[in-house]
């Protein structure tokens, strides 16, 4: 059995994985629950871990578990604030209790997926970006206003979003504050989807950071928590 007093950060933590991957593993282990998947078109890699001590009770034998990820985002949409979520394993089904006035339960079969282990790719990065969440998600709409693309550059000090199309361009440009802090050891340029990218940081809170670590032409890792959860995507680069 676990339970969750508060399931925001398990329904926050869903909601940013099946954006990605509709069906996939969690591992369900005596140190936590971890998740690591490519998406189907093998352009951005989730990883994902939430550790026991997180969980109000963590009593479960280690498991593999193949679940529909949007079925389980779908049910998870259905907590209400004060909802405790209970959560129990069999052979064949995952059970969702969610416990308040009104107690409701939910079952999900248990599906095969594919088992096969992804090694996380460990680059030697050129510039990292620790940006306020907020601050992020709106240059990122500016940059919807031109394009599906956009540009990241660092420099040292600097840290620049842009964006062009045929109805016109963006440039903004941060030269390091109080939400924004940046390192660089060169000078760094790479292009990324713009979808992408918006719906890696959709489940940030926007008054926390946000850390970018980039290399030219090259993926970017995107991490932030999860109330106190990390969470981690690698996303391959565009060409320029």
């Amino acid at each position: 059995m676990i339970e969750l007093k508060n399931s925001a950060s398990w329904k926050s933590s869903v909601d940013a994985i099946s954006s990605f991957i509709a069906e996939g593993n969690f591992r369900f282990t005596d140190s936590g629950v971890k998740f690591r998947a490519l998406d189907p078109s093998q352009v951005v890699l989730v990883n994902f871990e939430m550790d026991k001590k997180f969980f109000d009770k963590y009593d479960v034998e280690p498991s593999f578990v193949g679940l529909d990820l949007v079925e389980l985002s779908k049910i998870m949409a259905r907590t209400q604030p004060n909802d405790r979520l209970l959560m129990e394993l069999t052979d064949s089904e995952l059970t969702l209790k969610f416990e308040n006035e009104l107690s409701r339960s939910f079952s999900l079969p248990i599906i095969d997926v594919s088992d096969e282990e992804i090694n996380l790719p460990e680059p030697k990065f050129e510039a990292s970006v620790e940006i306020n969440a907020r601050m992020l998600k709106e240059a990122l709409k500016d940059a919807g206003l031109f394009g599906s693309s956009v540009v990241l550059k660092v420099k040292p000090g600097q840290f620049f979003i842009e964006a062009r199309g045929s109805q016109g361009q963006l440039k903004a440009v941060s030269r390091g504050s109080k939400k924004v802090s940046v390192s660089c050891t060169s000078e760094v340029t790479a292009k990324y989807s713009l979808n992408f990218l918006q719906n890696i940081v959709k489940e940030a809170d926007s008054e926390k950071k946000v850390l970018l670590e980039l290399k030219t032409d090259s993926m970017i890792r995107v991490s932030y928590k999860i109330g106190e959860c990390p969470i981690q995507f690698h996303l391959a680069h565009m060409i320029l």
